[in-house]
Formats: structure tokens, C-alpha cells, sequence
């Protein structure tokens, strides 16, 4: 099916590391038209995380008002697709009055975190569940949380859709020397991960992501946010890139679970069905159940570098069939096959 006359309109962030953004590089790739509504930065100042915590219905009123003026200036502009990136700002009129105006268009949601979970409100909230009916197709990346979503979307609108790797972002570099014999974990901070990962500061570790600062006596290893170049050489060159599941993602995977393999890294990760399925384990990757497993699982690195050499070589040409361009490829067949039909 040739999806080159199709025109997408991608409403998300343009921010060159995001999800959206990925994607937006991935239609264009296949040579897909496609347009960008950018609604809001996720990388934000102090005031604007201040707003966006505390007052939420003052946020989301600005990126609606920026989603009308848009569409009023475009009204001729006719667009096959529409794709919400998470999009919690919407509510059930909002998208109701949207499908009515464009008739012809599909609106898809894909969703990066757990729509369900409306006790955290930068993660969803009940308007936005209500939402989740009206689009033509919701995609979702966990398999327990396609489940869940089962008893309140028919399961034709559903489609399972995993993370991926970006070709532009995720790459095998030459490797550099400033991060040779070294374990890392690129993530932000939360509890369950300070937990794991404080009893490996003995260890040459190094620690990059948000929320950070502070958490351990000695800062020498902490770092802000990897992106680019940096990021592909800390991944490409370490001896263990350590992957973490938050508690969304346990038993699924994460975006990680792709990209680490996609830059040659050697990925020890928590334990998952998901994870097995596309990374065998002792064979593509290696895994852990707890924080006795993981040490454990360390010392067996640093005594087997054939094997373990191997595994990450595996790991990187499997890692080939999961690209964000493979990813939107399978999207527009699913979705306008199954519209077709």
C-alpha cells in the first residue's frame, strides 16, 4: 500500500527527543506528507512546571485554545490522519466537535504512559478517559494495559503498538574512552530506582537524567539529561547499560528496552515476559529479579566479555526490525487496511 499521498498531522511536541518527534521523523522517512502542531515543551522552567502541576485546567485551556485557532486556519486543509500524542489536555466536546468538522479524517491517540492511571495528574485524568471511545484507534504499548482498556474501547478500535528506537537519535558510534569500563544508568530519578542503584556506587557508575542532583554524597558521576552524540557514546562504550522498569512497565517494556540495543549497549534489565519476547534473555540481553540478582548478574560480565560480547552484538542486529520507521509503516497499514475494510 503506497501512503505517500496521505497527509498526517502529528499534534504533540517537537522536541527532537520526544516520541512525537520520532514519529514525525519516521512518516517523513516512508515520504509521507506530514504536519506538526507543536502544543507545549516537556522540557519546561520552573513557573511553567509550577502551572502545569498545580494548575492543570489553566494549562490544558491554553494548548485547547492553540488546537482551535489551528484548525480554523486549516479548515481547508484537508489531513487523512491525525495523531494525538498522549493529548491529555482534551475532553470528550472538544473531540466530538473535532470528528464532526473533519469526517473524513481519522483521529488516533498514542499513549506513552498508562491512560488509566488518573490519580497522577500529569499522567492522565477522567476527562481524558472519556476521551478514549470517541478516537477512531487508541495505541498502546503494554499488553497488561491493552487489556485493561479492552472493557471500556471496543477491541477493533485498539491496537498494540510498542516503543522503538529512532535511526537519527539511537546509533552505534565509535566508541570513546571516557566511558570504557563503566556501568550506566540514563533514566530520571524516582525512589525504586534509587533503591537499586545506590548499592552500586561502590561500582564505576554512571547516573545522567532528571531529579538526580543531590541523592548521592558523592555527585562526581551524576549527570543532567544525555541526548545525541553523547548519549550514543555513554551507551556504545560502557561495559552495562542498566534498564529499569518503573511500576507501569513491569512485565512489559520501556523505551530503553530498544534503544539501548540500537546504540550497541549491553542491556541488563529487570525481568519481563515483554522484554524476553523481543531481547531473548542469555541471548540478547541479560535480566535480573532483584537487587542480590543484579550484582550477581554484573560479576558474571566481568568474568565472560566473549560471551557477553556476543550478546550485545545480537542484541544490536535484532534491534534492526524494531525502528520507529517500522513502527509507523505497520501503523498506516493497520489503520487504513482496517478502515478500508
Amino acid at each position: 500500500m503506497n501512503f505517500r499521498n496521505k497527509k498526517i498531522l502529528i499534534v504533540g511536541s517537537t522536541e527532537s527527543f520526544t516520541l512525537d518527534k520520532m514519529y514525525f521523523r519516521a512518516f517523513e522517512r516512508l515520504g509521507v506528507n506530514v504536519d506538526f502542531l507543536h502544543t507545549q515543551n516537556t522540557l519546561q522552567n520552573s513557573f511553567d512546571i509550577i502551572i502545569k502541576k498545580f494548575l492543570p485546567v489553566i494549562h490544558y485551556f491554553f494548548i485547547r485554545k492553540k488546537l482551535n485557532l489551528f484548525f480554523k486556519k486549516k479548515k481547508n486543509n484537508h489531513f487523512n490522519l491525525i495523531i494525538f500524542f498522549k493529548g491529555i489536555y482534551l475532553k470528550k466536546n472538544i473531540l466530538s466537535k473535532l470528528k464532526e468538522k473533519n469526517p473524513k479524517t481519522i483521529i488516533i491517540n498514542i499513549f506513552p504512559d498508562d491512560p488509566l492511571n488518573t490519580k497522577l495528574n500529569y499522567i492522565s485524568n477522567k476527562n481524558f478517559v472519556k476521551c478514549l471511545p470517541i478516537f477512531d484507534f487508541s495505541c498502546i504499548w503494554s499488553k497488561k494495559i491493552l487489556k485493561k482498556l479492552k472493557k471500556i474501547v471496543p477491541s477493533r478500535k485498539l491496537i498494540y503498538l510498542p516503543f522503538g528506537y529512532d535511526e537519527f537519535l539511537h546509533k552505534k558510534v565509535k566508541t570513546n574512552k571516557k566511558y570504557s569500563n563503566i556501568i550506566n544508568f540514563i533514566g530520571s530519578y524516582d525512589k525504586k530506582r534509587f533503591e537499586i542503584l545506590k548499592n552500586l556506587f561502590h561500582q564505576n557508575i554512571l547516573i545522567a537524567g532528571s531529579g538526580w542532583k543531590g541523592k548521592f554524597k558523592n555527585p562526581k558521576n551524576i549527570y543532567n539529561p544525555f541526548f545525541g552524540k553523547k548519549l550514543c557514546e555513554a551507551i556504545s562504550s560502557s561495559n552495562i547499560s542498566i534498564n529499569l522498569l518503573r511500576d507501569q512497565n513491569e512485565g512489559s517494556h520501556n523505551m530503553k528496552t530498544f534503544e539501548i540495543p540500537a546504540m550497541n549497549g549491553l542491556m541488563l534489565t529487570k525481568r519481563s515476559r515483554e522484554q524476553n519476547y523481543f531481547f531473548p534473555e542469555n541471548k540478547a540481553c541479560l535480566m535480573f529479579r532483584d537487587k542480590k540478582e543484579l550484582k550477581e548478574k554484573i560479576e558474571f560480565i566481568s568474568k565472560n566479555k566473549s560471551k557477553v560480547k556476543k550478546i550485545r552484538n545480537f542484541a544490536h542486529i535484532i534491534s534492526k526490525k524494531n525502528s520507529y520507521r517500522i513502527r509507523a509503516k505497520y501503523l498506516l497499514k493497520k489503520i487504513f487496511y482496517q478502515t478500508k475494510k
